[in-house]
Protein backbone atom coordinates (compact mmCIF):
# COMPACT_ATOMS: atom_id res chain seq x y z
CA UNK A 1 0.00 0.00 0.00
CA UNK A 2 3.13 2.34 0.79
CA UNK A 3 4.58 1.58 -2.49
CA UNK A 4 1.13 2.37 -3.93
CA UNK A 5 0.89 5.78 -2.69
CA UNK A 6 4.86 6.23 -3.45
CA UNK A 7 3.87 5.84 -7.29
CA UNK A 8 0.83 8.11 -6.61
CA UNK A 9 3.04 10.75 -4.99
CA UNK A 10 5.00 11.12 -8.29
CA UNK A 11 2.65 10.99 -10.67
CA UNK A 12 1.21 14.12 -9.22
CA UNK A 13 4.56 15.65 -8.60
CA UNK A 14 5.36 14.84 -12.53
CA UNK A 15 1.98 16.19 -13.78
CA UNK A 16 2.66 19.63 -11.48
CA UNK A 17 6.17 19.57 -13.02
CA UNK A 18 4.76 19.37 -16.12
CA UNK A 19 2.00 22.17 -15.77
CA UNK A 20 4.44 24.30 -14.40
CA UNK A 21 7.01 23.93 -17.07
CA UNK A 22 4.13 24.33 -19.70
CA UNK A 23 3.25 27.65 -17.98
CA UNK A 24 6.86 29.06 -17.68
CA UNK A 25 7.44 28.19 -21.36
CA UNK A 26 4.47 30.10 -21.95
CA UNK A 27 5.34 33.15 -20.06
CA UNK A 28 8.77 32.50 -22.02
CA UNK A 29 7.27 33.11 -25.33
CA UNK A 30 5.06 36.09 -24.20
CA UNK A 31 7.84 38.06 -23.03
CA UNK A 32 9.45 37.21 -26.44
CA UNK A 33 7.03 38.42 -28.45
CA UNK A 34 6.36 41.70 -26.25
CA UNK A 35 10.38 42.10 -27.07
CA UNK A 36 9.81 42.28 -30.63
CA UNK A 37 7.37 43.74 -30.31
CA UNK A 38 7.79 46.13 -33.73
CA UNK A 39 6.21 45.14 -37.06
CA UNK A 40 9.95 44.68 -38.89
CA UNK A 41 8.03 45.78 -42.35
CA UNK A 42 7.27 49.23 -40.53
CA UNK A 43 10.30 49.48 -38.23
CA UNK A 44 14.40 49.09 -38.44
CA UNK A 45 16.17 48.68 -35.61
CA UNK A 46 19.67 50.05 -36.49
CA UNK A 47 22.45 47.96 -34.55
CA UNK A 48 24.25 51.26 -33.20
CA UNK A 49 24.43 51.06 -29.56
CA UNK A 50 25.78 54.73 -29.09
CA UNK A 51 23.80 57.80 -30.73
CA UNK A 52 25.73 61.58 -29.72
CA UNK A 53 23.71 64.23 -30.19
CA UNK A 54 24.59 67.93 -29.89
CA UNK A 55 20.99 69.94 -29.90
CA UNK A 56 20.06 74.00 -29.74
CA UNK A 57 16.82 74.37 -28.41
CA UNK A 58 14.43 77.15 -26.38
CA UNK A 59 12.79 75.72 -23.15
CA UNK A 60 10.03 78.12 -21.51
CA UNK A 61 7.37 77.84 -18.66
CA UNK A 62 4.30 80.51 -19.16
CA UNK A 63 2.33 81.54 -15.91
CA UNK A 64 -0.70 82.91 -16.96
CA UNK A 65 -3.25 84.46 -13.90
CA UNK A 66 -6.83 85.41 -13.92
CA UNK A 67 -9.66 85.64 -12.09
CA UNK A 68 -12.47 83.72 -11.45
CA UNK A 69 -14.86 86.63 -12.44
CA UNK A 70 -12.37 87.85 -15.92
CA UNK A 71 -13.11 91.23 -14.85
CA UNK A 72 -9.64 91.82 -14.39
CA UNK A 73 -7.02 91.68 -17.37
CA UNK A 74 -4.61 88.10 -17.82
CA UNK A 75 -1.45 88.25 -15.94
CA UNK A 76 1.46 86.70 -18.02
CA UNK A 77 5.00 85.69 -16.63
CA UNK A 78 7.49 84.20 -18.26
CA UNK A 79 11.14 83.14 -17.42
CA UNK A 80 13.76 85.06 -19.33
CA UNK A 81 14.96 81.44 -21.00
CA UNK A 82 17.66 82.00 -23.50
CA UNK A 83 19.09 79.81 -26.23
CA UNK A 84 20.66 76.83 -24.79
CA UNK A 85 22.98 74.01 -26.65
CA UNK A 86 22.76 70.10 -25.09
CA UNK A 87 24.99 67.04 -25.57
CA UNK A 88 23.36 63.92 -25.06
CA UNK A 89 24.57 60.93 -25.32
CA UNK A 90 22.61 57.04 -25.57
CA UNK A 91 23.63 53.80 -24.89
CA UNK A 92 20.82 51.30 -25.96
CA UNK A 93 17.76 52.18 -24.36
CA UNK A 94 19.45 55.04 -21.66
CA UNK A 95 19.82 58.60 -23.05
CA UNK A 96 21.36 61.36 -20.74
CA UNK A 97 22.47 64.75 -21.50
CA UNK A 98 23.40 68.21 -20.02
CA UNK A 99 22.92 72.17 -21.24
CA UNK A 100 24.16 75.09 -21.16
CA UNK A 101 23.59 78.77 -21.75
CA UNK A 102 25.46 80.41 -24.97
CA UNK A 103 27.42 83.20 -23.89
CA UNK A 104 25.99 85.87 -26.00
CA UNK A 105 22.19 85.85 -24.99
CA UNK A 106 21.21 89.79 -23.42
CA UNK A 107 18.44 91.68 -23.51
CA UNK A 108 16.93 94.24 -20.95
CA UNK A 109 14.18 90.73 -19.22
CA UNK A 110 16.24 89.93 -15.67
CA UNK A 111 18.10 86.99 -15.22
CA UNK A 112 16.84 83.94 -14.74
CA UNK A 113 18.20 81.27 -12.74
CA UNK A 114 17.66 77.80 -13.73
CA UNK A 115 18.12 74.12 -13.74
CA UNK A 116 16.99 71.59 -15.57
CA UNK A 117 17.78 67.72 -15.64
CA UNK A 118 16.20 64.98 -17.72
CA UNK A 119 16.62 61.18 -17.42
CA UNK A 120 14.64 58.81 -20.03
CA UNK A 121 14.70 55.88 -21.56
CA UNK A 122 12.59 54.56 -24.72
CA UNK A 123 12.61 50.87 -24.60
CA UNK A 124 11.64 48.27 -27.25
CA UNK A 125 9.77 46.64 -24.93
CA UNK A 126 6.29 47.20 -26.24
CA UNK A 127 6.99 50.37 -27.44
CA UNK A 128 7.29 51.76 -23.63
CA UNK A 129 9.18 54.40 -22.02
CA UNK A 130 9.66 56.39 -18.86
CA UNK A 131 11.02 59.37 -18.18
CA UNK A 132 12.02 61.91 -15.02
CA UNK A 133 12.67 65.69 -14.95
CA UNK A 134 13.27 68.51 -12.27
CA UNK A 135 12.77 71.75 -13.85
CA UNK A 136 14.17 75.09 -11.05
CA UNK A 137 13.42 78.60 -12.90
CA UNK A 138 13.76 81.38 -10.24
CA UNK A 139 13.14 85.18 -11.79
CA UNK A 140 10.21 86.08 -14.02
CA UNK A 141 9.42 88.71 -16.15
CA UNK A 142 6.18 90.40 -16.34
CA UNK A 143 5.32 89.21 -20.13
CA UNK A 144 2.01 92.02 -21.02
CA UNK A 145 2.97 94.79 -18.90
CA UNK A 146 1.15 97.24 -21.42
CA UNK A 147 -2.12 95.11 -20.36
CA UNK A 148 -1.27 95.31 -16.36
CA UNK A 149 0.53 98.44 -15.99
CA UNK A 150 -1.07 101.79 -15.86
CA UNK A 151 0.83 104.17 -18.75
CA UNK A 152 3.85 101.71 -19.31
CA UNK A 153 5.54 102.45 -23.02
CA UNK A 154 7.69 99.97 -25.18
CA UNK A 155 10.47 101.75 -23.79
CA UNK A 156 10.43 101.41 -20.18
CA UNK A 157 11.71 98.38 -18.30
CA UNK A 158 10.08 95.34 -17.97
CA UNK A 159 9.04 94.73 -14.92
CA UNK A 160 11.08 91.57 -13.82
CA UNK A 161 10.53 89.32 -10.11
CA UNK A 162 13.38 88.01 -9.02
CA UNK A 163 11.45 86.13 -6.57
CA UNK A 164 9.01 83.98 -8.44
CA UNK A 165 10.13 80.91 -8.24
CA UNK A 166 8.70 77.67 -9.58
CA UNK A 167 9.79 74.23 -9.04
CA UNK A 168 8.39 71.22 -11.27
CA UNK A 169 9.74 67.14 -10.19
CA UNK A 170 7.88 64.83 -12.36
CA UNK A 171 7.66 60.97 -13.09
CA UNK A 172 6.21 59.72 -16.37
CA UNK A 173 5.85 56.57 -18.20
CA UNK A 174 3.86 56.10 -21.37
CA UNK A 175 2.80 53.00 -23.73
CA UNK A 176 2.11 53.13 -27.51
CA UNK A 177 -0.21 50.25 -28.19
CA UNK A 178 0.74 49.61 -31.93
CA UNK A 179 2.99 46.79 -33.82
CA UNK A 180 3.56 49.61 -36.83
CA UNK A 181 4.88 52.55 -35.44
CA UNK A 182 7.72 52.96 -32.66
CA UNK A 183 8.75 56.07 -30.94
CA UNK A 184 11.97 55.24 -30.63
CA UNK A 185 12.53 56.16 -34.35
CA UNK A 186 10.56 59.81 -33.85
CA UNK A 187 12.35 60.62 -30.34
CA UNK A 188 15.28 58.68 -29.85
CA UNK A 189 16.82 57.90 -33.44
CA UNK A 190 17.48 54.30 -32.60
CA UNK A 191 15.31 53.01 -34.76
CA UNK A 192 13.47 53.80 -38.62
CA UNK A 193 10.26 54.11 -39.30
CA UNK A 194 9.68 52.80 -42.76
CA UNK A 195 6.02 53.14 -43.54
CA UNK A 196 3.91 55.53 -42.25
CA UNK A 197 1.39 54.38 -39.60
CA UNK A 198 -0.32 55.50 -36.45
CA UNK A 199 -1.51 53.71 -32.85
CA UNK A 200 -3.37 54.74 -29.61
CA UNK A 201 -1.49 55.51 -26.83
CA UNK A 202 -1.71 56.50 -23.14
CA UNK A 203 0.51 58.44 -20.81
CA UNK A 204 0.30 58.34 -16.65
CA UNK A 205 2.45 60.20 -14.31
CA UNK A 206 3.02 61.53 -10.92
CA UNK A 207 4.79 65.24 -10.29
CA UNK A 208 5.04 67.32 -7.86
CA UNK A 209 4.88 70.93 -8.60
CA UNK A 210 5.93 74.87 -6.25
CA UNK A 211 4.81 78.46 -7.19
CA UNK A 212 6.13 80.44 -4.67
CA UNK A 213 6.77 84.26 -4.44
CA UNK A 214 7.58 86.80 -1.00
CA UNK A 215 4.83 88.98 -2.04
CA UNK A 216 1.86 88.98 -3.87
CA UNK A 217 2.43 88.68 -7.80
CA UNK A 218 -0.69 90.87 -8.73
CA UNK A 219 0.37 94.29 -10.55
CA UNK A 220 -1.51 97.03 -8.01
CA UNK A 221 -3.11 98.44 -10.94
CA UNK A 222 -5.12 94.76 -11.07
CA UNK A 223 -5.76 94.13 -7.45
CA UNK A 224 -9.18 96.04 -7.27
CA UNK A 225 -10.33 93.22 -10.14
CA UNK A 226 -9.13 90.34 -8.32
CA UNK A 227 -10.29 90.74 -4.74
CA UNK A 228 -9.11 87.82 -2.13
CA UNK A 229 -6.46 86.35 -5.35
CA UNK A 230 -4.56 89.36 -5.06
CA UNK A 231 -3.37 88.12 -1.46
CA UNK A 232 -1.64 84.73 -2.92
CA UNK A 233 1.74 84.51 -2.84
CA UNK A 234 2.62 80.95 -3.11
CA UNK A 235 0.74 77.04 -3.77
CA UNK A 236 2.58 73.77 -4.03
CA UNK A 237 0.77 70.39 -5.44
CA UNK A 238 0.91 66.74 -5.79
CA UNK A 239 -0.59 65.73 -8.95
CA UNK A 240 -1.68 62.14 -10.53
CA UNK A 241 -2.48 62.36 -14.41
CA UNK A 242 -3.46 59.77 -17.20
CA UNK A 243 -3.57 60.85 -20.57
CA UNK A 244 -4.63 58.74 -23.50
CA UNK A 245 -3.49 60.09 -27.06
CA UNK A 246 -2.73 59.43 -30.48
CA UNK A 247 0.16 58.91 -32.45
CA UNK A 248 1.07 59.02 -36.23
CA UNK A 249 4.25 58.88 -38.52
CA UNK A 250 4.38 59.80 -42.07
CA UNK A 251 7.24 58.67 -44.12
CA UNK A 252 8.90 59.58 -47.39
CA UNK A 253 12.12 57.50 -48.20
CA UNK A 254 14.39 58.85 -45.27
CA UNK A 255 12.19 61.81 -44.22
CA UNK A 256 9.42 61.85 -41.44
CA UNK A 257 6.79 63.42 -40.00
CA UNK A 258 5.93 62.65 -36.53
CA UNK A 259 2.82 63.71 -34.42
CA UNK A 260 1.70 63.12 -30.93
CA UNK A 261 -1.20 64.26 -29.24
CA UNK A 262 -2.17 63.52 -25.57
CA UNK A 263 -5.43 64.94 -23.71
CA UNK A 264 -6.48 63.62 -20.45
CA UNK A 265 -6.90 64.93 -16.61
CA UNK A 266 -4.90 65.19 -13.09
CA UNK A 267 -5.74 64.56 -10.20
CA UNK A 268 -4.75 67.23 -7.82
CA UNK A 269 -3.99 67.85 -4.35
CA UNK A 270 -3.12 71.62 -3.15
CA UNK A 271 -2.01 73.66 -0.36
CA UNK A 272 -1.46 77.50 -1.01
CA UNK A 273 -1.39 80.98 0.83
CA UNK A 274 -3.72 83.87 0.88
CA UNK A 275 -1.36 86.35 2.76
CA UNK A 276 -0.78 84.62 6.15
CA UNK A 277 -3.50 82.16 5.61
CA UNK A 278 -3.02 78.59 4.26
CA UNK A 279 -5.56 76.41 3.01
CA UNK A 280 -5.91 72.87 1.47
CA UNK A 281 -7.76 71.71 -1.41
CA UNK A 282 -8.26 68.84 -4.31
CA UNK A 283 -9.26 69.09 -7.98
CA UNK A 284 -9.21 67.41 -11.48
CA UNK A 285 -7.04 69.53 -13.84
CA UNK A 286 -7.49 68.80 -17.72
CA UNK A 287 -4.19 68.19 -19.35
CA UNK A 288 -3.25 68.47 -22.84
CA UNK A 289 -0.05 67.40 -24.78
CA UNK A 290 1.37 67.92 -28.19
CA UNK A 291 4.70 67.12 -30.18
CA UNK A 292 5.90 67.89 -33.70
CA UNK A 293 8.60 66.15 -35.15
CA UNK A 294 10.31 66.79 -39.11
CA UNK A 295 13.28 64.68 -39.39
CA UNK A 296 16.10 63.24 -41.61
CA UNK A 297 16.59 59.48 -40.86
CA UNK A 298 19.64 57.67 -42.33
CA UNK A 299 22.02 54.69 -41.48
CA UNK A 300 24.58 56.86 -40.37
CA UNK A 301 23.01 60.26 -38.77
CA UNK A 302 20.26 62.43 -38.54
CA UNK A 303 18.59 65.90 -38.49
CA UNK A 304 15.23 66.75 -36.43
CA UNK A 305 13.25 70.04 -35.63
CA UNK A 306 10.90 69.25 -32.94
CA UNK A 307 8.07 71.50 -30.59
CA UNK A 308 6.92 69.97 -27.64
CA UNK A 309 3.91 71.89 -26.20
CA UNK A 310 1.99 71.28 -22.94
CA UNK A 311 -0.43 72.91 -20.66
CA UNK A 312 -2.43 72.34 -17.61
CA UNK A 313 -5.52 74.63 -15.65
CA UNK A 314 -6.19 74.76 -12.30
CA UNK A 315 -7.84 77.05 -9.53
CA UNK A 316 -6.65 78.49 -6.63
CA UNK A 317 -9.55 79.79 -4.06
CA UNK A 318 -10.60 82.65 -6.61
CA UNK A 319 -7.52 82.76 -8.87
CA UNK A 320 -7.44 80.65 -12.18
CA UNK A 321 -3.71 79.69 -13.32
CA UNK A 322 -2.49 77.71 -16.54
CA UNK A 323 1.11 76.32 -16.84
CA UNK A 324 2.36 76.20 -19.69
CA UNK A 325 5.29 74.14 -21.34
CA UNK A 326 6.98 74.81 -24.81
CA UNK A 327 10.50 73.82 -26.61
CA UNK A 328 11.39 74.05 -29.89
CA UNK A 329 14.91 72.26 -30.47
CA UNK A 330 16.99 71.51 -33.55
CA UNK A 331 19.64 68.66 -33.06
CA UNK A 332 21.32 66.18 -35.34
CA UNK A 333 23.73 63.34 -34.78
CA UNK A 334 25.70 60.36 -35.76
CA UNK A 335 25.74 56.80 -34.85
CA UNK A 336 28.94 54.22 -33.87
CA UNK A 337 28.83 50.59 -32.92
Amino acid sequence: MGFIRLIFLLFLVFISSSVFSQNIDAIKLKLQSLSSWSDTNYVYVFPHRIVIAPTFFVRTNTLILQDNSSSGEEIIYKPNSPLRMAFAASYKSLTIGASFRLPSYLNNKGNTESFALYLGTQTHFANWGLDFYFVKNKGYYLANPKDVIDHWKPDDKYIFRSDLETLDIGFSTHILLSHKISLKAALKETEKQLKSAGGFAIQSGVNYSQLNTDSTIIPLSQQGNYNEASLFVNTAYLNIDVRPGYAYTFVHKDFYSSTFALAGFGFQIQTYKLGVKRDLGAQFMPQLKFQQVFGYNSDEGFVKLMFSYSTESYSVKDLKIRNKFMLISLSGGLRFM
